[in-house]
């Protein structure tokens, strides 16, 4: 039996309404079917011949799973069972023994966007529109000044035991930078602001400290503010401004009630004539391989901690830790 100082203590039920990753967008190729289990849920995510799409899995004629056999036609689904076809937007489009469509039921449609190369899906147990905008494409990105994602620049880590909560709290926690990722010299809070649904952290953190060099600090020590754009309790930016523009993507996407899909994406700037599909070369490379470090420093915190809702904090603690706690109750559909 479980005592008072072990029950774990969070104090939101269901999923945070959100934009999630389910997915990087070059691993499909037009025409493929993918089976995913998001939510609790069922899912199907395809590409068709104008983007991707996601519906609930399971056919509304007699249960089977689309993407277990389910092919593509133009943007349609086609269930491999009796060869019902569905449209994006979850209308019935064909009854093949009926030789016409039916309006007798419809595939629950998720919306989903495509920035930054990831493909992201809503999610609101209430059913409710995008409370706030999808994510779009980061400078760079478009214009092809920055490597492709996939499958160089990309990791993930499958059924972490976590809450989509506890990384926005790990972004305010500053002292843990010392603990876990090892970080030397003074750390300093310059800014907390809540815009609406998404929050703006910045530390100004010394890369290099102590030392002469090191493979992001070449010539020496650098102190450089490190920005984060939370963006609900999906995933974050962080902006590295210097020594090289990179932003890390980090996103975490409920599998059930007590793991997550861990995704790190890292956009990294190509030097003169680099060709975007090859492996990130020299700093490019170092960034990329310093981040999937990172985020594998966090996982065993995460994966074994309890949470406790009246945490005794220092001083120094408290003021950051109650901003994003009182933030992130906004994303429980029960509890706003």
């Amino acid at each position: 039996m479980s005592s008072p100082e072990t029950e774990d203590a969070f104090p939101h039920k269901g999923f945070p309404s959100g934009w999630f990753q389910i997915a990087w967008a070059d691993e499909l190729a037009v025409g493929d079917v993918r089976p995913l289990h998001y939510f609790n849920r069922d899912l199907v995510l395809y590409r068709g011949r104008n983007g991707y799409h996601v519906l609930d899995a399971h056919c509304r004629h007699m249960g089977a799973h689309l993407g277990h056999g389910g092919t593509v036609v133009g943007d349609s689904i086609v269930c491999p069972y009796h060869g019902w076809r569905w449209g994006a937007d979850g209308r019935n489009e064909l009854v093949p023994l009926e030789k016409k469509a039916t309006d007798r039921c419809r595939m629950g449609a998720w919306e989903t966007v495509v920035a930054n190369q990831i493909v992201w899906v809503w999610f609101d147990a209430q059913g409710r529109p995008p409370l706030f905008e999808g994510p779009v494409d980061l400078p760079g990105v478009a214009e092809g000044e920055r490597y492709n994602v996939y499958p160089h620049c990309t990791k993930s880590w499958r059924k972490v035991k976590t809450r989509p909560q506890y990384i926005p709290e790990n972004n305010v926690d500053v002292e843990h930078l010392r603990w876990i990722h090892k970080a030397k010299g003074p750390i300093e809070t310059t800014r907390i602001e809540i815009d609406g649904y998404k929050m703006q952290i910045a530390n100004n953190i010394t890369y290099g400290f102590g030392k002469k060099s090191t493979r992001l600090t070449p010539d020496g020590p650098i102190v450089v503010e490190v920005g984060a754009e939370l963006w609900g309790m999906g995933f974050q930016y962080t902006f590295f401004p210097q020594p090289d523009s990179a932003v890390s993507i980090q996103a975490q996407t409920p599998v059930d009630d007590e793991h997550c899909d861990m995704f790190q994406t890292v956009l990294v700037m190509g030097e003169d004539d680099f060709n975007p599909v090859e492996p990130p070369e020299g700093m490019a490379a170092a960034r990329v391989r310093e981040q999937f470090v990172q985020i594998e420093r966090d996982i065993p915190i995460w994966e074994n901690m309890k949470y406790i809702a009246d945490a005794s904090l220092s001083p120094q603690e408290e003021k950051a830790m109650t901003i994003v706690r009182h933030w992130a109750e906004r994303f429980y559909p029960e509890d706003a």
